[in-house]
């Protein structure tokens, strides 16, 4: 049986909603999780592995150097979920009616946007910690091209929508 438009709507909230709170519960856990995993290593011994682009034991590290590490692993995690903030306004947009839009159009620009500087920052922040806290055996340059491809694709999918938002206005005003 097919459902209304309510209910469409409806669902697009409530998994808007849901995209919202996994979304904020991997962003609190990320950082409390990896300072309570170098904590333990700290406290009872052990290793823990972390960071882009080859990961290093925290436990062999001198402390600075190990937050340090751990703070640039989390900003190149954090740039890859600024992408998921984009794509959780355009469901907020979806949610509220709004389809074919500038606006939608314009989160989906963003959310591809976003995603080519999270390939870029997080190709850097690796190297650069390694110079910080002169791990310089490990220095590596990587960059991750598998998304640089869906990211462009994204961004053009933005301006296509947005040519077809623009001809949609046009024709809500032709008489």
């Amino acid at each position: 049986m097919a459902r209304s438009a309510t209910q469409r709507v409806g669902a697009i909230r409530t998994w808007s909603r849901r995209f919202g709170v996994g979304l904020l519960l991997v962003i609190v856990a990320l950082p409390v999780g990896t300072l309570a995993a170098l904590l333990a290593s700290r406290l009872f011994g052990g290793d823990v592995y972390i960071g882009p682009p080859d990961p290093v034991d925290l436990s062999t590290v001198p402390l600075g150097s190990a937050l340090l590490i751990g703070a640039g692993a989390l900003l190149s995690v954090g740039l890859y979920l600024v992408p998921l903030y984009f794509l959780r306004q355009l469901f907020g947009l979806w949610a509220a009616g709004e389809i074919l839009t500038r606006g939608a159009a314009t989160a989906i620009r963003r959310a591809g946007i976003a995603l080519l500087v999270a390939t870029a920052g997080s190709s850097l922040i690796g190297p650069l910690t390694d110079l910080l806290t002169n791990e310089l055996g490990r220095f590596s340059i990587s960059i991750d091209l598998a998304n640089l491809l869906p990211a462009g694709v994204i961004y053009v999918v933005g301006l296509v929508l947005d040519e077809a938002a623009r001809v949609a206005e046009d024709a809500e005003l032709t008489i």
